[in-house]
């Protein structure tokens, strides 16, 4: 397979899936270039309709029940500033604004929440800047991660390198290919690439060098007087009246962490539980990232099939939540051809897993290779489980080693590339976007 941008590489990003030039250009130059609408389980999709600013009543429909579930449509704000948002407005904990997926921040998209019904009354004449609310309605239970098929992106790429019509062949057939699923740059930072770092030192439960790493690692485009004085508190660990005073206001979290430092030298620990607990579990997801990714690219480098299982895959059913005992099967010599024929007939695709202290661990190659990844970054499986901080203790789980875009169609009009498509969640736009580009991958954030 053809390697990947060296910028991709130190997180664990070593391949493209095809062999086509890149087209170049950029995502994402306006927020309407790029567009997400939620699919649910029933396969209903959510459409992106324009903002409109209206100071009428919203009628909650239905019988009334606990919950309320909700469509909101957002621009240029991430998931998290949503919920926040909702819960204060709502004078709700943030942990009763539910949600089935993470969605981009730098894009209109449409998603699934809910509240309780006694949020009902407020959430009925609520008026929020680039959040748009509709058709609320009772339900009997709450929204919750992973209560989704997918999404539906319509992609706008503009200004491209390359004229598309010299690889238009490759162009149209790409949902045919079988794309590596790695997990993107933005999982790990976009200005300062450091959470899966961060994430590593947390399972270690060195809490120290996971906040050294949060504070000190610079911005690509900070102020001198900022840099000067992170590096300085990497080697200090104590926060300084420059580091306060250089700080942008909306890194609230570390600065949450390093008051708490001034006034408790040393104690970093107790600082780190500043930080909000999703938070603190995406730096876990982030680290556990980065070795999935390391190891499907292991899995190329020694010639394994994406396509094809080999006698100790895994095997996730699509389409399922991937909770249940009976979602996933595990290859074994006799069963090979017939969970071979799943797979072709995409019934089951191939899995890897993401490391956690439940990980399964099979004779075969798969195995092989995670054991070397561990070895090499000197961790082992039982680093993930904490028992005293139930967010940075993670079981790990499985991943599609490949996807494919569904429903896939391109067309080229007056220099801009438009793209239709559809994903099975935890599979990311932007890796589908990077085979047709192939260029630096800030072009994608």
């Amino acid at each position: 397979m053809k390697p990947a941008h060296p910028a991709e590489l130190p997180y664990g990003i070593e391949f493209y899936s095809t062999g086509f030039p890149g087209v170049g250009g950029r995502l994402k130059r306006r927020p309407d270039d790029f567009c997400v609408g939620e699919i649910d389980t029933t396969g209903r999709i959510l459409e992106i309709l324009p903002f409109q600013t209206t100071h009428e009543k919203r009628e909650i429909t239905g019988e009334y029940s606990r919950y309320i579930r909700f469509v909101v449509q957002k621009m240029g704000l991430s998931t998290f500033d949503v919920v926040n948002i909702i819960a204060a407005s709502l004078h709700l904990p943030r942990q009763m604004v539910g949600y089935a997926g993470l969605k981009d921040k730098r894009a209109i998209t449409a998603q699934f929440m809910s509240v309780p019904s006694r949020a009902g009354d407020a959430l009925q004449t609520v008026q929020l800047s680039r959040i748009a609310i509709r058709d609320p309605h009772y339900v009997r239970r709450p929204v919750q991660i992973g209560d989704l098929w997918g999404n539906q992106f319509k992609i706008l790429l503009r200004d491209p390198d390359r004229d598309p019509t010299e690889i238009w062949h490759s162009l149209v057939s790409l949902g045919d290919s079988p794309i590596l699923n790695y997990f993107g740059v933005q999982r790990f930072g976009v200005s300062r690439p450091q959470t899966h770092l961060v994430g590593k030192h947390l399972i270690k439960k060195d809490y120290g060098a996971a906040i050294r790493t949060i504070i000190s690692t610079p911005g690509q485009h900070e102020p001198a007087e900022l840099a000067d004085a992170r590096r300085e508190f990497a080697e200090s660990m104590q926060p300084t009246p420059e580091l306060f005073a250089n700080l942008p206001e909306d890194l609230r979290y570390e600065r949450d962490v390093l008051s708490y430092l001034d006034t408790h030298p040393g104690q970093f620990k107790e600082a780190f539980q500043r930080i909000p607990p999703k938070v603190q579990t995406l730096f876990i997801h982030s680290y556990q990232s980065y070795l999935f990714n390391r190891l499907i690219s292991m899995r190329i480098r020694d010639g394994m099939s994406i396509e094809t299982p080999e006698i100790g895959d895994f095997l996730i059913q699509l389409d399922t939540s991937h909770s249940g005992r009976d979602s996933w099967l595990y290859v074994t010599e006799k069963k090979h051809d017939e969970y071979t024929m799943l797979v072709h007939n995409n019934e089951y695709g191939i899995a890897a897993p993401v490391p956690g202290f439940a990980t399964k661990l099979p004779p075969c190659r798969q195995t092989e290779h995670l054991r070397s990844i561990l070895a090499q970054e000197g961790v082992s499986l039982s680093d993930f489980l904490n028992r005293g901080n139930r967010y940075i203790s993670s079981p790990g789980g499985l991943h599609l080693v490949a996807i494919r875009p569904l429903d896939y169609s391109v067309q080229y009009h007056d220099g801009i590339l438009e793209f239709i498509f559809k994903l099975r969640k935890g599979s990311y736009a932007t890796i589908v976007m990077r085979e047709i580009m192939k260029n630096h991958p800030l072009n994608r954030i």
